[in-house]
Formats: structure tokens, sequence, C-alpha cells
């Protein structure tokens, strides 16, 4: 059986509704799963809201914070030379004792947006080795993005990496999971433009003007000259061409579930359908 889903695609394309539709599917089997959305600040296997110290660093973060230092080392993990601030969820649980000059500090640090590439990378597959050992024999692991959408965009939107580097990335990640017999579920919208078009008008104004920040204001936008929702739809096509590129040379069990955007209850159906051919008693 399997015992890790990866649910994967562009923002839009349905990944939570089909974790959520997966999770309810199991349950009704009596197959123990859970499912880590993304955002969850205890993640297993990704970092959100988490800033890589060393232990210089840590202790001078510390002296200059005397008042929070039992709440930072509560929310800190070591792992080797590597202290992981919770800093996201610090301030979720304690806003009116994080300021912004410690968000500033350890945004600074942040594993995905403050640390060179090879650092995010050495950070990410220690994390799935983590998780792995970790694992729970007994139960299915269903998370989204964190496979193919979370690297792909620091590696390549942030970074501007050579697509090959990113995809031997992606590789490593493959090698680390395989004992788990992992299965990929990629919701593949048919029309970019229009599902990016389609949550542009269903989330905050905020996601739209931060995700067009993010993708055409770093590395991989300048050097492509992306510019505004344009620039976004661009980088996202491109993603989504890549990834179903890299998936289909990997190893590992996948399933691409096309749609036009409007056709969830056809896709969860799908879904149902392929488990059982997919992953046979």
């Amino acid at each position: 059986m399997y015992k890790l889903i990866l649910l994967e695609g562009i923002p839009g394309s349905g990944k939570s509704s089909a974790g959520a539709a997966l999770q309810n599917f199991l349950e009704s089997h009596r197959i123990p799963s859970h499912f880590c959305r993304e955002g969850d600040f205890d993640h297993p296997a990704d970092f959100e809201g988490v800033a890589c110290f060393n232990q210089p660093q840590f202790e001078a973060l510390l002296s200059r914070h005397p008042a929070l230092v039992d709440l930072l080392q509560e929310h800190t993990s070591v792992r080797g030379d590597d202290y992981l601030l919770k800093y996201r969820k610090l301030q979720a649980l304690h806003p009116q004792k994080v300021d912004r000059v410690l968000m500033d500090e350890c945004s600074q640090l942040d594993v995905y947006d403050g640390l060179p590439v090879d650092e995010y990378c050495r950070l990410a597959l220690e994390r799935w080795r983590d998780f792995c050992h970790a694992k729970r024999s007994d139960e299915v692991t269903l998370l989204e993005c964190c496979f193919l959408q979370n690297p792909l965009t620091v590696m390549l939107a942030r970074h501007n990496t050579d697509p090959q580097a990113a995809r031997q990335h992606i590789e490593k990640i493959t090698e680390i999971i395989r004992a788990l017999n992992p299965l990929v579920i990629y919701l593949h919208p048919r029309n970019v433009a229009d599902t990016l078009q389609h949550v542009r008008a269903q989330r905050p104004k905020e996601w739209a003007d931060f995700v067009t920040g993010y993708l055409t204001e770093q590395a991989y936008g300048k050097a492509h000259h992306l510019s505004g929702f344009d620039g976004v739809i661009q980088f996202y096509a491109m993603r989504q061409t890549l990834e179903m590129d890299i998936l289909r040379s990997l190893p590992i069990q996948h399933l691409v579930v096309e749609h036009s955007g409007r056709e969830w209850d056809r896709c969860e159906k799908e879904i149902a359908a392929n488990w059982n051919l997919l992953n046979p008693p």
C-alpha cells in the first residue's frame, strides 16, 4: 500500500480539494491517514516560516531578545549545527510579544527566502530523511506542494537555478522517499491562464500581489523579463510543463488528473477509481 501520497499542481488546480476528498475516501475504507496541508507550521517534511541559524547566530539572537529566550528555545529544534526556529508559529501564538524587529531578523534566514540555494537544498533533503525515519508505518500521509511546487519555486523563481539542477534535486528526494512506495497525484488544468485568473478572482487581492511580486521581481522574473500577472501566468505555464516532464521520468507511480478547472466531482471520482487500480490489495 502507498504510505505517502503527494498532491501537486499549479495554484488553483485543486490540490487541497483532492487531498480532502482522498482523505475522506481512505477513512470510508478504514485506512488510517493524515493530510498535512500547505501552510502547516508543524509540517513534517517541509519548512513553513522556519529560519535556520548556526549556533553563534542563535546565541546572538537570544542575547538581543532576553525577554523571549524561553519562547525562542521552545520553538527551536537543533539538528547538528542547525538551529531551526519556527518563527511564524511563534508569531501566530504570541503576536503581542513578537515584534517586527525579531520577525525581520528571522526572515533574513528563512529557509525558503533567506538562504543560498545550496543551503536550502541541503536542509530540504535532511528534512525528507527525518520525515521518512519518523513515518508511522500504519498510516497513509498526504502532503501537498512540497515535492515539486515548493522546491521548484525556490530554485527557479528565487534563484533562477538551471532546470537540470532542479530536476536532480527532485530525483534525490525521490530516492529518499521510495521506501514509502509514494504516489504522486498531479492536478493538471488544461488552461493555465484560465485557472490562474479564476483563482485570482477567488482569493484576496493580497495573494495576487504577493505572487506577482515574488515571481516577477526575483532572479527568474528579471532574467526572463516577466511583468504583471501575465508574468505569473508565464511562470506557472513553464513550471507545469517542467513538472510534467520531471514526473514522467521518475521511478515512482503517478496519476495525472486533467481537468478544465470546473470538474471537481469528476476529479474526485477519477482519483477514487484509480486508487484501487494503482493500489491493489
